[in-house]
């Protein structure tokens, strides 16, 4: 402490001494900055873990000395936590959330020891890097237009306030928001809502959760008041306040009370009263290196000289509220240099830094390059010995496993040849059974429609014949006998796969196992389907045949999507009528060449005395009606 500095503190103190038998004993001068934090804290944050753990440590601290007003304090550790959230380890949203509480109480500390340019400088550089509408943002906004105030920029302060939120939720930011509002308000005169929103703010039910606003809202009050020049009204309320903080360990208030008791007591003529009161406060100031309220007491100590017409202690006071002013000039433009200083270093170790990773990174890559090479020699290596060892390892299997691939060998052989004889004989026991069951179905329509019809013939024309002798009856009834018979036969040597299946049954059937293999969409229909299943043996053999060849024209050739088979039964024209419909490739009736299997169609149905015709497009599709007799 200087010289002049330690002086004026000791014959402050006998003063205050030779004062304190009277009524001032309610005065305290602090020797020292009273203790706010305890030495455990300390501890913690020397041996703390991680840097997270020491990050709410360092910002513990910070909050402390913030509580009590101690601005000295609170720029050390709003620096810490600023530095540390650049150069330690650690997350970047931690980083960022740090930054922003550091710069808060920099800022902070700044303003309360008068440099309110580096207040606005911190502050303004923590509003440009957070994020807009977050808690941090709008409490570095209303810091802004609290430091603009005290500049007396009001219309900044003003549009600054406009922009935050009215909000009773946060608790805290809205009591702040109102004790700033209010003194806004109090530099425009406004009074009555001034005193409105404080009364509003005093009176709510959370406002005993927050003691040093709650004592800061009622400072603003005492200020409405001496404003107003109710100055007993202030003595009362603001002894009160004093008391209050000094025991809550808010330092800082208890100095602004006792500049505003001390205010009230020169404006009510105390002038002895005010004297002390506003030199402890001074001591306090000093001490506390608090130059923003070393300048306002010692501008009220000017005022209190001159209103006794002691000019020559006025004019003393007036040159250290001048040293006052250069001082806080060249902390200011200390701090600026040192905030270049630091940007600077911190520049510098970014190089620094950027160099020994560019260093690390070349040592990195010829380590990987060494080891590369190194792999590269070991896997030539491997690459040669490796298939030597499987060549021999090969060849030594191959050896030993000659005798059993040849026995192998030749047992595949022989199931080769088993199983080609048995394909063989398989492939032969098809066709022979196709070329059975296509025989049986032509001896069965040679009986029943050349042999059949033929004796049919003869027995109505013996019928007709009137022959009353034994030996014609015995004729016809031999005839009968043999028309009988062939149809048993002819019927007999129907396929088996009709017997005790409904034809609708085995069409259905066929066509289920076409959709299973085949990607085309394939429907039956039949109408009536009693009546379709009804019809003649040999009519549904030929049928179901035409329809096989249908589909499998139509599967070969076609390339159709979509076929759709339709039988009806007319019981009026005793007909069957078949309708087969397909969407392939088409093609052009004109120049048809009928195969096998459209002679063979066309064959059946001429059996059957029906008809068919063919209609046809190239690209348009294919349909097929057959219409035959069911008698």
């Amino acid at each position: 402490m200087p010289l002049k500095k330690t002086v004026f503190l000791l014959l402050s103190m006998v003063c205050l001494s030779v004062s304190a038998q009277k009524v001032y004993d309610t005065f305290t001068a602090f020797g020292e900055i009273p203790q706010v934090v305890e030495n455990e804290l300390y501890v913690k944050l020397n041996t703390a873990e991680n840097q997270e753990l020491r990050f709410q440590y360092l910002d513990t601290i910070a909050q402390i000395y913030l509580k009590a007003g101690h601005a000295d304090s609170l720029m050390h550790y709003g620096k810490r936590i600023k530095n540390d959230a650049f150069y330690r380890e650690t997350t970047a949203e931690s980083k960022m959330y740090y930054r922003l509480k550091g710069l808060y109480y920099e800022g902070v500390a700044a303003q309360k020891m008068g440099l309110l340019e580096a207040a606005t400088e911190s502050f303004i550089e923590g509003i440009e890097s957070s994020e807009s509408g977050s808690s941090i943002h709008n409490y570095l906004k209303l810091r802004l237009a609290e430091v603009y105030l005290s500049k007396g920029e009001l219309e900044k302060a003003k549009s600054l306030l406009e922009e935050l939120p009215q909000e009773k939720s946060p608790h805290h930011f809205y009591l702040n928001n109102i004790l700033i509002k209010s003194r806004y308000l109090m530099y425009y005169g406004d009074y009555d809502l001034a005193s409105e929103m404080m009364n509003e703010a005093l009176t709510e039910s959370f406002i005993e959760d927050f003691p040093k606003l709650r004592l800061e809202l009622n400072l603003n009050w005492s200020e409405l008041e001496l404003r107003q020049g109710e100055f007993l009204k202030v003595l009362d309320s603001t002894n009160a306040i004093k008391k209050e903080a000094l025991e809550l360990g808010f330092y800082d208030l208890y100095i602004q009370a006792c500049l505003d008791i001390g205010y009230a007591n020169a404006m009510l003529n105390e002038f002895e009263v005010a004297q002390v009161v506003l030199t402890s406060a001074y001591i306090n100031t000093i001490q506390w290196n608090r130059l923003e309220l070393q300048q306002k007491v010692i501008g009220d100590l000017v005022k209190l000289y001159n209103a006794q017409e002691d000019y020559k202690n006025a004019y003393n006071l007036i040159t250290q509220y001048q040293r006052v002013s250069r001082e806080i000039d060249n902390n200011q433009n200390e701090r600026l240099v040192k905030d270049l200083e630091l940007k600077y270093e911190t520049l510098k170790k970014e190089k620094e830094i950027s160099q020994l990773q560019e260093d690390q990174i070349l040592q990195e890559a010829e380590i990987e390059r060494q080891k590369t090479i190194q792999y590269a020699f070991l896997i030539g290596f491997l690459v040669i010995l490796i298939p030597i060892i499987l060549l021999l390892i090969v060849y030594y299997q191959k050896l030993q496993t000659q005798s059993l691939l040849n026995a192998q060998q030749e047992a595949i052989n022989q199931q080769e040849v088993k199983t080609l004889l048995q394909s063989q004989e398989l492939d032969l026991a098809k066709n022979t059974i196709a070329v059975q069951s296509k025989e049986r179905d032509r001896i069965a329509r040679e009986l029943h429609d050349s042999i059949g019809g033929n004796l049919a013939g003869i027995k109505l024309k013996m019928n007709s014949l009137f022959d009353q002798q034994p030996e014609f009856k015995q004729i016809l009834s031999l005839l009968d006998t043999t028309y009988n018979e062939v149809r048993e036969i002819s019927h007999s040597l129907i396929p088996k796969e009709f017997e005790g299946s409904a034809f609708t049954d085995l069409v259905s059937n066929y066509i289920y196992n076409i959709n299973e293999d085949s990607t085309v969409n394939m429907r039956f229909e039949a109408f009536p389907s009693d009546e379709v299943n009804a019809m003649a043996i040999g009519l549904q053999v030929s049928l179901y045949n035409i329809i096989k060849e249908l589909v499998t024209n139509a599967l070969k050739h076609a390339q159709a999507k979509a076929i759709n088979v339709q039988i009806t039964s007319f019981e009026e024209d005793q007909t069957i009528e078949l309708l087969y419909e397909d969407d392939g490739v088409g093609f052009d009736v004109n120049l048809l060449k009928k195969g096998i299997g459209l002679k063979n169609m066309e064959k059946r149905v001429t059996t059957f005395k029906g008809t068919m015709s063919i209609d046809s497009t190239p690209n348009r599709g294919t349909v097929i009606s057959i219409s035959l007799p069911q008698s």
